[in-house]
C-alpha cells in the first residue's frame, strides 16, 4: 500500500527526475572522459588487482605505474581496501583499462540509481517519487564525487540494501549474510551487528559474524599472509594522514581539522561510547539498525569521505518515512537532511575555523540523522 502524499508530489516528483538526469549527463559529458585516463582512484583497485593476479605484493605506492600507463605524475593514492576488496575487484584488471572503468562506473550508476528507486519503494512511496529518488542519487555531491573517482561504495550500498530489505521480511540468515558480507569488504559495517544483537535479531547477527570471518578468510587466502600483513601494518597506520582533511567527515576528522589530532581522538572516543550507547539502548527495528548504525559508523570511522555518503540516503528515506511532511517543520527537516547529506562540499576560506564549520556540515547532518531515527516511533 503506497503512502498518500499531497497531489502537488507528483508534478515534483517527475521535475526532479529530469532535472538530475539532464544534470547527470551534462556531468558524465563534461567530467567523465578525463577522468577514464588516470584520474584517481580506480587505479588502485585495477593496478592492485594486476599485482594480485601476477603474484606481486599488492600493497604500496603505485605512482609509477600510473605514470607509465597515462603520464600521470605526482599520483599518490595507493591499494588500500582490505584483502576480501581486492579479491573481489582483481578481476577488473583481466580488461584493458578503460573497460574495466566504463563497466565499473556503470555498474555504479545503476547500482545508486537502483538502491535509491528501490529503498523508496520498500517504504512504500509512489513510482515517480521513488524514481525521483533514484535519479537524485546520480547528481547528489557524493554520487557525482563516487561515479567521477569509480569507488566501489555502490557495491557496499547493495549489500547494506539486500540485508535490511531481508531483515525487514523477516530473513534474518540472509539479512545478516549480506550485512557480514559488506563489513568484509568495508570493516565499518561491521557495526551494524552491534544494532543486530540490540533488536534482539540474533540470528542475523550470528550469520553477519560467521559471514564476515569466512569471506574475510578468503580474501587472506587469496592475497596470501605477507600481503594481509603488510595492509595491517602499513596501509592502516598511514590513513593517519587524512585526519582533518577537508571532505572527511568522521568525529576525528573534525577534532583534529579544528584544532589538533589528540581534540580529534578525544571526540572520536566520546563519540563512539556516546552513540554506542544510545545506540544499544535505542535500536529497536531493523530501520533504526540501518539508519542509525549507518549514521553512527561513518562519525565513528576514521576516515568517513565524501563519497561514503551514498550510504546514509537510505536512512534519510526511512527518516522521511517517518516525518510528517505535512507540516512546515517535517519538511524543512527534511530538506536539512537532504541538503547537508546530498549536495554540500567542502568550503575553503581565509580563516581556518570557519572553513572547517562550514565544510563539516555533512557530519552535523550525519549526527541529526543519528538522533532522529533513534528517538523511538510514537505509538
Amino acid at each position: 500500500m503506497s503512502v498518500a502524499f499531497p497531489r502537488w508530489a507528483t508534478p515534483v516528483a517527475w521535475a526532479i527526475t529530469v532535472v538530475s538526469l539532464v544534470g547527470f549527463a551534462a556531468f558524465a559529458a563534461t567530467r567523465l572522459p578525463a577522468a577514464v585516463h588516470g584520474a584517481p582512484d580506480f587505479p588502485n583497485y585495477y593496478i592492485g588487482g594486476e599485482r594480485l593476479l601476477s603474484g606481486e605484493p599488492v600493497y604500496g605506492p603505485i605512482g609509477e605505474d600510473v605514470r607509465v600507463l597515462f603520464g600521470v605524475d605526482d599520483y599518490e593514492s595507493y591499494p588500500a581496501d582490505p584483502p576480501a576488496t581486492v579479491a573481489l575487484l582483481a578481476p577488473l584488471s583481466l580488461l584493458p583499462y578503460a573497460t574495466a572503468w566504463w563497466l565499473f562506473f556503470a555498474l555504479s550508476a545503476v547500482l545508486l540509481a537502483g538502491v535509491g528507486y528501490s529503498t523508496a519503494k520498500e517504504v512504500a512511496w509512489s513510482r515517480p517519487l521513488a524514481v525521483a529518488v533514484g535519479a537524485t542519487m546520480l547528481v547528489t555531491s557524493a554520487g557525482r564525487f563516487l561515479l567521477l573517482r569509480n569507488h566501489m561504495e555502490a557495491i557496499l550500498l547493495l549489500l547494506l540494501f539486500l540485508g535490511w530489505r531481508a531483515l525487514r521480511r523477516g530473513r534474518d540468515f540472509e539479512g545478516g549474510a549480506w550485512w557480514g558480507f559488506a563489513a568484509a569488504l568495508k570493516l565499518f559495517p561491521a557495526f551494524l551487528i552491534v544494532g543486530l544483537f540490540a533488536a534482539h535479531r540474533t540470528k542475523a547477527a550470528k550469520s553477519a559474524l560467521i559471514t564476515g570471518v569466512v569471506a574475510t578468510g578468503l580474501g587472506v587466502t587469496i592475497l596470501g599472509w605477507d600481503n594481509t600483513i603488510a595492509f595491517v601494518r602499513e596501509v592502516l597506520p598511514v590513513s593517519k594522514q587524512w585526519y582533518g582533511a577537508l571532505g572527511n567527515y568522521s568525529l576525528l576528522s573534525f577534532g583534529t581539522a579544528l584544532a589538533a589530532e589528540p581534540l580529534g581522538w578525544a571526540l572520536a572516543a566520546a563519540g563512539a561510547a556516546g552513540l554506542t550507547w544510545w545506540y544499544w539502548r535505542r535500536a529497536e527495528t531493523v530501520d533504526q539498525v540501518l539508519a542509525g548504525g549507518v549514521a553512527a559508523m561513518l562519525l565513528i570511522s576514521p576516515l568517513s569521505w565524501l563519497n561514503y555518503l551514498v550510504l546514509a540516503v537510505p536512512g534519510v528515506i526511512v527518516i522521511a518515512h517517518r516525518l510528517d511532511l505535512r507540516t512546515a517543520g517535517g519538511r524543512w527537516t527534511l530538506l536539512g537532511l537532504a541538503g547537508a547529506l546530498g549536495f554540500w562540499g567542502p568550503i575553503v576560506l581565509a580563516e581556518r575555523v570557519p572553513s572547517v564549520l562550514l565544510s563539516f556540515i555533512p557530519m552535523y547532518g550525519l549526527l541529526a540523522s543519528f538522533v532522529l531515527v533513534m528517538r523511538r516511533a510514537e505509538t
